[in-house]
């Protein structure tokens, strides 16, 4: 396995633990941090059936915050679809989703933290999520100007209906664990220090099971969730059209300068 940069991976028996890290800004994905995720995905699905499962996580206090917003002010968003300045085809953040789904091995997102905006993507493209108590969750994309990305648009009405997904994409606003346990975003809620312990616990359970035969219950349960590609086709065309409007730098930008929007409608 290569050597990762700005994350980790380690096998525990037959689970692959994956631990995105830059916990100075909470696990943003930079195009550096997303290419990495999506290359050990990859080599993972490989190692089937040597890893049967995947935990995936984040360091320090966040699970991960989303696309790196100081990255987006200063270059534009690399994540559009057809960038010039990606320059990876399928490689982009909102594929992340894809290649969770489309890997042989059922993957836990152990949420340690904050799980906002593309983050909140990740967790819900996970097959079964373990929240700790410090968790918290977010649609927030409409505060940055953009719409639900990385197959979320999809995910949040899959999992908790059409009302749900609608507050949460329309008002941007941040929930705890409590409430994302109430409404059936996660499976359960731990203490902070029992989450890996959890999260590693659930796997090796799974993992105990014929890999063949959890293997193919993943691909079975994936088969009538969702069309992935046609999902985050739809977010592209409702999305790319927002990228560089007035209001979508306007909501970059007084995010990072810390201070209240002033919206315009353009």
């Amino acid at each position: 396995m290569s050597n990762y940069k700005q994350l980790s991976f380690e096998t525990i028996n037959h689970t692959g633990l994956v631990t995105l890290r830059r916990p100075d800004v909470m696990n943003a994905l930079n195009k550096e941090l997303t290419l990495e995720l999506h290359h050990v995905l990859e080599k993972i699905s490989g190692l089937f059936p040597s890893i049967r499962v995947v935990v995936l996580t984040g360091e320090g206090k966040g699970f991960c915050s989303g696309a790196d917003l100081s990255r987006m002010a200063l270059e534009g968003s690399e994540n559009r679809r057809g960038s010039v300045s990606s320059g990876r085809g399928g490689r982009r953040i909102q594929e992340l989703a894809a290649t969770i789904a489309g890997i042989p091995q059922p993957v836990i997102a152990a949420v340690n933290g904050a799980a906002v905006g593309a983050g909140l993507s990740i967790a819900l493209a996970s097959d079964i999520r373990i929240a700790s108590e410090d968790a918290r969750f977010s649609a927030i994309f409409v505060r940055r100007g953009l719409v639900p990305d990385t197959a979320a648009s999809a995910t949040i009405m899959s999992i908790a209906g059409h009302g749900v997904a609608a507050e949460m994409a329309l008002t941007g606003k941040i929930y705890d664990a409590q409430w994302a346990s109430s409404h059936g975003l996660v499976n359960r809620i731990v203490p902070p220090e029992k989450l890996i312990e959890d999260a590693l616990s659930t796997a090796e359970e799974i993992s105990s099971n014929p890999p063949l035969a959890v293997k193919n219950t993943k691909k079975l349960m994936r088969a009538v969730m969702l069309d992935w590609e046609e999902v985050i086709s739809n977010e592209d065309v409702a999305g790319d059209p927002l990228y560089g409007t007035e209001d979508q730098r306007e909501a970059v930008d007084a995010f990072l300068e810390k201070r209240t929007p002033n919206y315009r409608g353009k």
